[in-house]
């Protein structure tokens, strides 16, 4: 029986795209195992479609069973390496349950008592730095790469992406007239505004673009109203699934997202990518990993971030963030990477 490490990363799905590169290097690391990944449930489908992972576990975070359920199955294999990226008491305490010869995680109280290796979490890097220090103890490369400074300038998205650490995208985008928008998010104030969907789609059709909007399923009316007020744009939310959404992508010229998941989809797609940012802000570490991206925002507000996420309702009643980006501003960021 090949020996088999496992990934814990059960965050939503934009933390879990860029985990990415680490899946990766883990893999190059160790060639004759096999990579498991712990996600949450209806994310794992797209990392065995892409070649990402050879096990996925999926767990409900609500239904403490299903943790069980996933630690019984993994403690029948011959784990080696348990490299535990989610950083929460539940992922902590799943940790402990897990036989394998080494557990790797971040510096906490908790932390000494259940990992074999702790490696530091640097608030100020990118995120992708940050999940890549749960390799040190491992990987004598990557410990050669924190030896150098300037990681936190990486986080401004004029900053180029370091090769080492990058998605080493292999594919490039489709020389294409079809444009994709995702104007949804699973928080409301990650959301810019329909007004400024529907002009900035306007812009892109009078320029002779197609323009798709996709999402999930909980975003198909949101997508239809916008759809609706530009004649000659398409409806594609709620079609596909994630994994089938992802292998999409390449079709498009450029894709045009709210600081969430679909802007990592492409930036791990090699596609052009235009994020609007509105609560969150680039220093929290979650900026598009891509020399081929903009981002728009406004830089003056103080109340920003008001958040680690989003919220339903802007704490402070005025939405601003979002509101004052104009659509004038974004198209001029699309006209920047065709």
């Amino acid at each position: 029986m090949a020996q088999v490490n496992v990934v814990i990363q059960t965050a939503f799905l934009g933390d879990l795209i860029l985990s990415i590169p680490v899946l990766k290097r883990i893999k190059h690391l160790f060639p004759s195992e096999k990579l498991a990944v712990v996600c949450k449930k209806g994310l794992g489908e797209f990392l065995l479609q892409e070649n990402l992972a050879d096990m996925v576990f999926e767990v409900e975070k609500s239904n403490s069973s299903s943790y069980k359920d996933v630690q019984l199955k993994l403690n029948s294999l011959d784990l080696n390496h348990v490299f535990c990226i989610h950083r929460s008491v539940r992922s902590l305490l799943f940790v402990s349950r897990l036989n394998a010869r080494k557990k790797i995680g971040y510096s906490s109280v908790a932390g000494f008592w259940v990992f074999d290796d702790v490696v530091e979490y640097d608030k100020k890097y990118p995120d992708v730095i940050r999940q890549f220090r749960i390799l040190e103890p491992v990987d004598s490369e990557v410990r050669k790469e924190f030896l150098k400074d300037g990681f936190e300038s990486l986080n401004d998205i004029h900053s180029p992406v370091p090769d080492f650490f990058s998605f080493e995208i292999s594919s490039k985008a489709a020389a294409s007239k079809r444009i994709a928008i995702f104007p949804g998010s699973v928080w409301a104030t990650k959301r810019w505004t329909e007004e400024g969907f529907i002009k900035v789609a306007e812009m892109l059709t009078a320029k002779g673009f197609s323009v798709d909007f996709l999402g999930g399923p909980d975003e198909k009316e949101i997508c239809e109203r916008i759809a609706a007020a530009v004649p000659g744009t398409h409806v594609q939310a709620g079609k596909y699934s994630i994994a089938e959404t992802i292998k999409s992508i390449p079709n498009y010229g450029l894709v045009i997202a709210n600081d969430s998941a679909p802007a990592h989809m492409a930036v791990y797609k090699g596609v052009p990518v235009v994020t609007v940012f509105g609560p969150t802000t680039l220093d929290l570490g979650f900026r598009p990993w891509s020399n081929n991206s903009r981002v728009v925002q406004n830089t003056t507000m103080d109340c920003r971030p008001c958040g680690a996420h989003g919220h339903d309702k802007c704490p402070l009643g005025h939405h601003e963030c979002m509101k004052s980006v104009s659509a004038v501003q974004v198209f001029a960021a699309v006209q920047e990477l065709l």
